[in-house]
């Protein structure tokens, strides 16, 4: 997609008799400036809306407005939810269940400096595994595999049954190196959904990056891939394989360092040691003075 940029304004000059004017021509509407200010209109608008629509069928509970909100969520309407949640937070006040369904909403709005800040403020409560989990996916958005894998691991032990979260999971342990733990992730994921298609879409890219590509096929196929979306599959293995690469070199050549120091370090540990127990030289007193040799 083409980003726009600002037009150059173009000034021109006009005589009039006696008097003169400049006439400044600027065009911005196909701005980058402009069309984000539309889109923040646009955003701030809808929320109004949303506000308008939360007073006119505001839940009679709490519990009832949750599941309202976890609706809202359901059905992808992230600008709509987090409308709803500042709503009921300001109604109910600062209730855990709907922080974090704030804090999600701020997540897939792209927020996600206020929504680690609310995840971060939740690991201490009943909704920690969501939190923890959120903390995950946004690390992983930020390309930090091995901090959203240590996330989401926190986020799988406090609710091993969550079949997402596991595949989520694994798709991190499979970037950051690790693919037999992304292949344990995987297993209990399938187990727990497998018609899922995005745990179905996790396993294909798994069995591609492990050269396995006729398991992978069947996979797509079991989850009703077409062409287009399995080409995309296949193109996305070849990237993370070719990182994978990239990453087991560093990874190789830091072991190496490592070993290098350890024996640079047992070297000279053996030559102080030796050192310290050679026999001192012998002192003998010399006729005719006081010099020892």
């Amino acid at each position: 997609m083409k980003i726009s940029t600002w037009i150059r304004p173009v000034l021109r000059w006009a005589a009039l008799g006696l008097s003169s004017t400049w006439l400044v021509a600027c065009s911005t509407t196909d701005s980058a400036y402009e069309l984000v200010r539309q889109q923040q209109e646009q955003e701030a608008f809808l929320q109004s809306k949303e506000i308008e629509h939360w007073e006119k069928r505001k839940p009679t509970d709490r519990q009832m407005a949750v599941r309202m909100l976890q609706e809202t969520q359901t059905q992808g309407r992230y600008f709509a939810s987090l409308a709803y949640a500042e709503a009921m937070e300001k109604e109910y006040g600062a209730d855990p269940e709907i922080m974090v369904l704030r804090a999600e909403a701020q997540r897939q709005t792209g927020q996600l400096e206020q929504a680690a800040h609310t995840f971060n403020a939740l690991l201490n409560t009943p909704v920690a595994a969501r939190a923890y989990q959120g903390l995950g996916l946004i690390a992983g958005s930020q390309q930090h595999f091995e901090q959203a894998a240590h996330f989401l691991k926190q986020a799988a032990g406090r609710d091993p049954t969550n079949a997402i979260l596991q595949s989520d999971l694994a798709y991190a342990y499979l970037r950051s190196g690790r693919p037999q733990e992304a292949r344990l992730a995987l297993g209990k994921a399938a187990e727990l959904a497998p018609e899922n298609p995005k745990i179905l879409s996790n396993m294909a890219l798994y069995l591609l990056v492990s050269q396995e590509t006729q398991r992978a096929g069947f996979v797509m196929q079991q989850a009703g891939m077409d062409a287009a979306t399995q080409q995309a599959v296949v193109q996305m293995a070849e990237q993370i394989g070719q990182e994978l690469e990239q990453l087991h070199a560093r990874q190789q050549q830091q072991k190496q360092q490592e070993q290098y120091l350890a024996e640079a370090t047992r070297d000279e540990q053996a030559r102080v040691q030796a050192v310290a127990l050679r026999p001192s030289a012998s002192i003998r007193p010399v006729q005719g003075g006081n010099r020892a040799v």
